[in-house]
């Protein structure tokens, strides 16, 4: 026993010894880019993971790949973990620093590409779902993004409506192009139809024909139909063949494994197709229906869809009618949710059948009283009513005047003074006097206004306020294109941004401010529109005529450049006022961008050659300040000379006429 146990000792030591020999050798082995290896995780920083990979070094996993990490709930976590084996790709080899960088999305990448190429060199079949579609076929996610042209989708013609079906779904494929180059899969679908066809076809049975009933078994459902088993044979149950009621999704209608009574209603041996039916068991509900109904009937039908535009009724299994909206009261609905529920039992009236078109209209209001008949009568345009509030919208408020017959106040007639929200004044169920403005017979909807019940501040504007006069105001709103002011009695007045000071500003409220009272020059009043125009610049010395004085025509004038464009560059001359020198003004030679002589900052003499009062614009020129500031030097160097200048002939005149 004892020399055994040593055996054993010392076989298990070589072992050991072993082990350890090929794992030295296993750390020496030489890593190169562009391996595929499995790894470890054995360390996780804030960078990435440290991966054991059998080396004498450990690689460096970044997290710069979305695999490495997750977002739920707003955080981000690792989705690796310490003692996580990996299969990485050497992405980067420095033997000198120790740095070993790797990919695991790279790795995932290739070892996909060489089983893409596997499967296609066998000929085998890869299931994948279908994400999405666009106009010549399919998606499918095979861990890249594979195609499937239409016509590789099934045996029939695909419609391009059809194509919806298939998203989500998963499918059986035949890769039929590999092409890792440009990186395009094609697949197959038909294919794989094509072989389940051919060994249906050998099941056919000899007897199968158009109008036969069998009894089946349902092997399939999606939501567009069942297939169904009918003795070593599938054929299909289309969603529109099982009910002669209207129905989307077969599966709230069938369970796997039912058995059902079906009619054979197509049969094509060529191409293995079998149609099946259950409805058509039964007569259809719409062969007889002008026998069992007629325009003017009162029926009972129970709410099965509801939409934006109306309601769809079930009379009876698969007869369907349109209680469209305008159909519902005789009073406006905004939306049909608001009178009925889905599976409600209703009494309605049918207005008209159209069996060729499968279509019948009911109406549910045509059973009671019509308060719109007589409503010229009942509420004359300018009368005064009473009306009780049952709304209160962003855009003002719904009034009903009796039951069915409704009214609206928009938010312009709920007071002379700016309102700026309706609750404000309105509050739900509030009863209150309004004057009539307008009847909308056809949407049953009567116009109302609050205000023209109130004394209107305008009738006297005349007397209050006159064009040119000066009036004192409080801002009380300001938008981007000016600003509102209230005056007195109610009268609000408009200042637009650009009579609120002679430099253009952007916003009113760079110099005015909400609720703070302000002095105003009327520039317009319109009393038909209620509309009065203020201005406040008008009041202030307009800087401009300074301007002209100050920088007349052919002045030369030093200013700093402070921006360079394309078309030229922008000179200040003093505190808010620019001149523009254009891009053929600047220099004398032709030059395409002002920065190749000019640059920010620089200070430059320029000479005014235009002054544009509308626009508020000065126009400069270096060019011609240079060529100016030349003439005006040569004429003040010449009016020096002339005093001190000696001609050459005055000097050797003389000595000239003596030889």
């Amino acid at each position: 026993m004892e020399l055994n146990d040593k055996i054993q000792e010392e076989k298990k030591s070589a072992e050991e010894i072993k082990e350890m020999i090929d794992e030295s050798l296993e750390k020496f082995k030489k890593v190169k880019r562009g391996d595929i290896i499995k790894g470890k995780i054995v360390k996780v920083d804030e960078g990435g993971y440290f991966v054991d990979i059998k080396y004498k070094m450990e690689g460096y996993l970044p997290k710069n790949e979305e695999s490495l990490f997750s977002k739920e709930g707003g955080t981000i976590t690792n989705t690796l973990e310490i003692g996580d084996e990996v299969y990485v790709f050497i992405a980067n080899v420095d033997e000198k620093n120790g740095n070993i960088i790797l990919s695991k999305e790279k790795a995932k990448y290739i070892q996909l590409w060489e089983k893409l190429k596997e499967i296609y060199r066998k000929k085998e079949k890869i299931t994948a779902e279908v994400i999405e579609k666009n106009a010549t076929g399919l998606i499918v996610n095979l861990g890249i993004k594979g195609f499937v042209p239409k016509s590789q989708i099934e045996q029939k013609f695909i419609k391009d409506e059809d194509l919806n079906k298939y998203i989500s779904k998963k499918l059986d494929f035949i890769i039929i192009k590999l092409d890792k180059k440009d990186e395009k899969v094609i697949l197959s679908h038909r294919l794989i139809i094509e072989k389940e066809r051919k060994v249906l076809h050998k099941k056919t049975l000899a007897d199968l024909e158009v109008g036969k009933i069998k009894e089946g078994t349902i092997t399939n459902i999606t939501k567009f139909g069942a297939f169904v088993d009918i003795g070593g044979v599938e054929g299909l149950l289309h969603i529109s063949e099982i009910t002669w009621r209207d129905m989307k999704d077969a599966t709230k209608l069938l369970k796997m494994d039912d058995k059902v009574k079906v009619k054979i209603i197509d049969f094509n041996k060529e191409k293995s197709k079998i149609s099946l039916s259950i409805k058509q068991l039964s007569p259809g509900p719409w062969e007889n229906v002008m026998e069992k109904y007629s325009i003017g009937d009162e029926v009972e039908g129970k709410v099965i869809t509801i939409k934006d535009f109306g309601a769809f009724i079930e009379i009876e299994e698969g007869l369907n009618g349109l209680l469209h909206i305008s159909e519902m009261a005789w009073a406006y609905v905004k939306h049909p949710s608001e009178l009925i529920k889905e599976e409600e039992l209703l009494k309605l009236r049918i207005l008209e059948i159209e069996p060729e078109k499968k279509k019948i209209s009911l109406g549910l209001k045509q059973l009671l009283p019509d308060p719109w008949e007589n409503i010229e009568k009942k509420y004359p345009l300018g009368s005064d009513v009473e009306g009780k509030i049952t709304q209160v919208t962003s855009y003002g408020a719904n009034v009903e005047l009796e039951a069915g017959v409704t009214g609206v106040v928009r938010l312009s007639e709920i007071d002379w003074e700016y309102v700026e929200r309706p609750s404000m004044i309105f509050k739900k169920y509030m009863v209150l006097p309004l004057k009539v403005l307008k009847i909308d017979k056809d949407a049953h909807l009567i116009f109302l206004s609050r205000k023209r019940t109130l004394p209107n501040p305008w009738d006297g504007i005349d007397k209050l306020y006159q064009l040119d006069s000066i009036v004192k105001g409080r801002v009380i709103r300001m938008r981007d294109f000016g600003a509102f002011v209230k005056l007195e009695k109610g009268i609000e007045g408009f200042v637009p941004v650009s009579e609120i000071d002679w430099n253009r500003i952007k916003h009113p409220n760079e110099k005015l401010k909400k609720d703070k009272e302000y002095e105003f020059k009327i520039i317009n009043i319109d009393k038909e529109k209620l509309q009065m125009t203020l201005s406040k610049k008008r009041l202030l010395p307009d800087p401009w005529m300074e301007i002209r004085k100050k920088y007349t025509v052919g002045t030369l004038v030093e200013g700093k450049v402070v921006n360079l464009t394309d078309f030229g560059a922008f000179v200040n001359l003093e505190d808010n006022i620019d001149g523009l020198v254009p891009l053929s003004e600047i220099s004398h030679k032709r030059i395409d961008n002002p920065a190749s002589v000019l640059s920010v900052g620089e200070e430059v003499l320029t000479l005014v050659t235009k002054l544009d009062g509308r626009r508020k614009k000065i126009s400069l020129s270096i060019r011609k300040a240079e060529k100016e500031e030349q003439k005006r030097f040569m004429k003040e160097y010449n009016k020096k000379q002339s005093i001190d200048k000696i001609l050459f002939k005055d000097l050797f005149g003389d000595l000239f006429k003596k030889k």
